[in-house]
């Protein structure tokens, strides 16, 4: 009888504290619930600088060398130092991030592509001088290029 007495007991002191209970789930419940609003901030360090790839140039290069008359098949090898780079906004506390449109950002200065180290150009006409000083001065204002940095080659049949 005892025993049956304290169940009973302990019954009635989980009843006390079912309140609390209910008031506990349904605060858990409002903070796990998902407000709608997704959130926004971009993190600094998943920016990067626009895409650079020295496979493009070189193809972009080599679509301009062969409209030249005379060129025929043309291949570029260009050689660059270093790669892409951002230069970033910064103040006194650090990093400078700006809000847009509900949306944070880095303000970005500039951007730094790689710099050109030379140029191997194979061509089919480049026997002839005046080809390869035209290629040459194509590639040296494309690349910003001096002349002693571009070798233009005839190429095998």
């Amino acid at each position: 009888m005892k025993d049956k007495l304290k169940e009973k007991i302990k019954l009635l002191d989980i009843f006390k504290n079912k309140y609390a209970l209910i008031v506990l789930a349904a605060g858990l419940v409002l903070i796990l619930w998902p407000s709608g609003k997704k959130s926004e901030t971009v993190q600094t360090n998943e920016l990067t600088a626009p895409a650079f790839s020295i496979s493009v140039e070189e193809d972009r290069l080599e679509a301009q060398l062969s409209k030249i008359r005379g060129a025929g098949r043309v291949s570029v090898l260009l050689s660059v130092s270093g790669s892409a780079s951002r230069e970033l906004a910064e103040s006194e506390e650090g990093t400078l991030v700006v809000s847009e449109n509900g949306k944070e950002r880095v303000v970005e200065l500039y951007y730094v592509n790689p710099e050109y180290m030379g140029a191997v150009i194979v061509c089919d006409g480049a026997n002839s001088a005046e080809l390869r000083l035209t290629i040459s001065k194509a590639v040296a204002d494309y690349t910003g290029l001096g002349a002693s940095k571009i070798s233009v080659i005839s190429m095998k049949n």
